[in-house]
């Protein structure tokens, strides 16, 4: 019903038109009898033309609107439905890529750690080493005062053995000499005596 309505103010506006149409058609040519009947014959012709394909139409023009109309709607539906999962999507990424980037500062941290207990490590098996080299070095060094002094001794006591003999042989003449060889033979028989009286 309401479509009747909305669609007659466009027929009178039509033929509106076409009678200003031809009336400015007539007026340029010379009046002959029987043009208005011929005008307002193609008016009642065009009218029932216009009538007959808006009648038949109608329903096929409505049923095509109302189609679209419901794949328009669909089509609305599925993109805002596309654009709830591609938000939903990006609020995952981003939680991912603050996971991620959570995970990558965790794993710097640990690495930092690491590297940390790593040089302290290899501080401690340096000291450790230094002062087993320290060791080993004052053990050589000891070892080597030992053995030198040892060959200091030695050589102390060569020198002092060769410089008594030589003091004694600077002292002792060939008469001290009979005498010493004489007390110890002396104290020998004295000795020998001794034992066989016991």
């Amino acid at each position: 019903m309401k479509a009747r309505f909305k669609s007659q103010p466009v027929l009178y506006l039509l033929l509106l038109f076409l009678l200003l149409t031809s009336g400015l058609l007539q007026a340029g040519e010379e009046p002959e009898h029987g043009s208005t009947g011929l005008f307002l014959g193609q008016v009642i012709n065009f009218a029932v033309l216009f009538g007959g394909l808006a009648y038949l139409l109608k329903k096929p023009l409505q049923e095509y609107l109302t189609r679209k109309a419901l794949e328009v709607a669909s089509l609305l539906e599925t993109s805002e439905k596309e654009k709830q999962e591609a938000r939903q999507r990006l609020e995952q990424t981003r939680e991912r890529l603050q996971s991620l980037a959570a995970e990558v500062q965790k794993m710097k941290d640990e690495a930092r750690q690491e590297a940390l207990r790593e040089r302290e490590r290899l501080l401690q098996e340096a000291a450790r080493e230094a002062e087993r080299l320290r060791k080993l070095a004052r053990e050589e060094i000891d070892s080597l005062m030992q053995a030198s002094r040892r060959e200091l001794k030695s050589y102390a006591i060569e020198l002092s053995v060769a410089l008594a003999e030589k003091r004694i042989r600077e002292k002792i003449n060939p008469e001290l000499h009979r005498k010493f060889i004489n007390q110890a033979i002396e104290r020998l028989r004295t000795l020998h005596e001794s034992s066989v009286a016991d």
